[in-house]
């Protein structure tokens, strides 16, 4: 009696199906590399950004816990303090500033990320 797979290779077939799906795997996620690049170009300026401020705000609080300490008088420790938070609110309306600027940047990144994965498909 014959076997039915004298003639046909099963490890072959196999292997050419998983090559196959392999292939159709990376042809359908290779698009989404583009997105990826502008998340992760995102979250470092943005965890960079953060970290910044953070520390702003440590500069911040550390210079209004001592003023206090700088002298005896209230009007000069009131007066250093107003400053100090006039100060701080420029800087954190400089950062603001810089976010909105990274978000539109991140927004024509996202842009050109769409336009050239669209175009791929055409």
């Amino acid at each position: 009696m014959k076997n039915v797979f004298d003639n046909m290779n099963v490890t072959d077939n196999m292997n050419d199906q998983i090559k196959q799906l392999t292939d159709m795997q990376s042809r359908t996620l290779e698009p989404m590399r583009a997105f990826a690049a502008v998340a992760a170009d995102a979250f470092e300026q943005i965890a960079r950004k953060n970290y910044a401020v953070v520390g702003d705000v440590l500069e911040f609080s550390t210079k209004q816990v001592h003023l206090p300490l700088s002298s005896e008088n209230l009007t000069d420790v009131t007066s250093a303090q107003t400053a100090e938070a006039n100060a701080f609110v420029e800087l954190m309306n400089s950062r603001a500033t810089e976010y909105s600027d990274l978000a539109q940047q991140f927004q024509a990144k996202a842009k050109e990320a769409t336009e050239s994965v669209s175009a791929s498909f055409k």
